[in-house]
């Protein structure tokens, strides 16, 4: 685990993905300082290349500066979107793994939190910097509250996040260690028939019989094949999540549903590669 932060630590913002704007970074280090620590805003910060915030090289340049300097306690990414599984194989995992760095997001982020399991280390599954201001303020404040008193390796851990990046991931040298681990699985719109099509490859891949269990996060902003989703022709896939996760993960093992995770005003902080300890902390 990295350390747990401290009042007066320095966190690094970022922008592995999508591109930021001056007045994103400037909500940014508020939020920062406020929460009592010091936000470093490095100059490749408002790079743009296409929907990228930079290059491939200077996204994942901006990360290793941050793995390298040991003054950097945390990385808050900025914003998801699609971007952070480019930069992967560009990561420093011998800075990272010397000295672990929080590394704080989810959704596209989910990228890093899998690279960071591979390399044994553990992260933090909270809201990105922009996304502050629309996060329920007590899963804010427990942010920092979790970040200061750090996690435990022990017992039974979490991995996992975004559903759709874990799926782009499967197959590759950065999908994360599921072995006896809880998988945390949350979505935003995406097609009833396109989570089938991931849940059905994690079952056919043997993911599903390596793992101790689901924690199922939000699926917001689903669509069918409905005209209610723009399609011309009423064919509704005829199953929901649940339904599916029933379908596909063997009967033994638990499945819990409901964690306030995901894409919307709730979204607790988890911390990944840690035990959640009670199942009355998770929601």
């Amino acid at each position: 685990m990295p350390a747990p932060l401290k009042p007066g630590d320095q966190i690094l913002l970022a922008a592995p993905a999508r591109f930021v704007l001056a007045d994103q970074v400037l909500k940014a280090r508020e939020t920062i300082e406020r929460a009592g620590f010091v936000a470093v805003v490095p100059p490749s910060l408002e790079a743009r290349d296409g929907q990228f915030g930079g290059t491939d090289a200077q996204r994942a340049e901006l990360l290793n500066e941050g793995f390298r300097d040991p003054s950097i306690r945390a990385i808050w990414v900025m914003r998801g979107g699609y971007g952070c599984a480019r930069v992967l194989p560009l990561l420093n995992s011998e800075s990272f793994q010397s000295d672990p760095t929080w590394i704080i997001g989810f959704s596209d982020v989910t990228a890093l939190h899998a690279w960071s399991d591979c390399q044994g280390v553990g992260s933090m599954h909270a809201p990105v910097a922009n996304a502050i201001d629309s996060t329920l303020p007590e899963h804010t404040a427990l942010l920092w509250k979790r970040l200061m008193e750090g996690g435990s390796p022990d017992g039974t851990p979490v991995v996992g996040g975004n559903l759709s990046v874990l799926y782009s991931l499967l197959g590759t040298p950065y999908f994360p260690h599921v072995e006896g681990c809880w998988i945390l699985l949350e979505d935003l719109d995406e097609y009833l028939y396109h989570i089938d099509r991931m849940l059905l490859a994690f079952k056919l891949a043997g993911v599903f019989d390596r793992m101790h269990g689901l924690l199922m996060g939000t699926f917001s902003d689903l669509h069918d094949n409905t005209p209610a989703s723009g399609q011309s022709v009423d064919n509704p896939f005829g199953r929901t999540v649940r339904q599916m996760v029933e379908e596909h993960v063997p009967s033994a093992k638990p499945v819990h549903w409901d964690l306030p995770v995901g894409h919307g005003q709730l979204n607790k902080p988890i911390i990944l590669g840690a035990d959640l300890g009670p199942a009355s902390r998770w929601k």
